[in-house]
């Protein structure tokens, strides 16, 4: 109650630094940070909390090609991959910036173990459609349980179309790709909402993924489906939206 309200009163607030046209936002992260003074490799015993909101354009304007890792991991099993925290950022610089060399944007993470599955991409979760069925893998102590997964996860659903939460091997998604049943491949998040993939890198091979119009996207198609509910042009069956109205005389 006390974090709603918090973020009502700044939203609040920061009305007028909401910027307006397709694709823009008033991105909003709360964080959590240790403050106790003390220099000690130890959990802190103070912490401050806080919600940071700074407006937003779009974070790719076009479909991205991206390497799928078979040697760099981002998290392992009993770490905290799952949670959002700034050390999980810092093990993907590096990684990152090799694919970039390389001539790509982004990296899709595999299992640490035996790199044969998918787990995210960048910092996004990761969906693939082969044929018409959509596959993206479960939440694990390594993946993020992230909310815009979910939402695309409900959308789905919610038109009838075929989704599966489960392990995506790489094998699998090579595969399709080479036989013609892969049709997209995509990431998501807060603040990207949808990244399309043109093309994937794969043991010294860049692979082009096919070029769908939105009408024939599932990723475009659900995506439009999240913005019009996030932008108050459709109806919001699931009770995402949440009215600001001022929220200053009530904090």
């Amino acid at each position: 109650e006390m974090f709603l309200d918090g973020l009502k009163a700044l939203v609040d607030i920061d009305r007028e630094w909401i910027p307006q046209g397709e694709g823009m936002s008033l991105y909003i992260r709360p964080l959590i940070f240790a403050t106790e003074e003390a220099l000690k490799a130890r959990v802190s015993n103070k912490y401050m909390f806080a919600i940071v909101a700074t407006p937003a354009k779009s974070y790719y304007s076009e479909p991205v090609s991206v390497k799928i890792s078979d040697h760099y991991s981002r998290a392992a099993n009993g770490g905290v991959g799952s949670a959002k925290a700034a050390g999980n950022y810092a093990a993907s610089f590096y990684p990152t910036q090799l694919a970039i060399e390389e001539g790509y944007e982004q990296i899709i993470w595999t299992d640490d173990a035996t790199h044969e599955y998918f787990e995210e991409s960048g910092t996004m979760n990761v969906f693939v459609r082969i044929n018409d069925t959509i596959y993206t893998p479960p939440t694990s102590e390594k993946i993020l349980d992230g909310v815009t997964r979910d939402s695309f996860i409900q959308l789905a659903k919610k038109r009838g179309i075929e989704i599966k939460v489960e392990p995506i091997p790489v094998k699998t998604v090579i595969e399709a790709l080479k036989a013609g049943s892969l049709k997209e491949v995509w990431g998501v998040g807060t603040a990207v909402v949808t990244t399309q993939f043109q093309a994937l890198g794969y043991q010294g091979e860049k692979l082009a993924l096919p070029r769908l119009s939105d009408e024939e996207s599932f990723a475009a198609l659900l995506k439009k489906d999240l913005v019009d509910i996030q932008n108050n042009l459709s109806e919001d069956p699931f009770g995402w939206r949440v009215i600001v109205d001022h929220a200053l005389e009530t904090v």
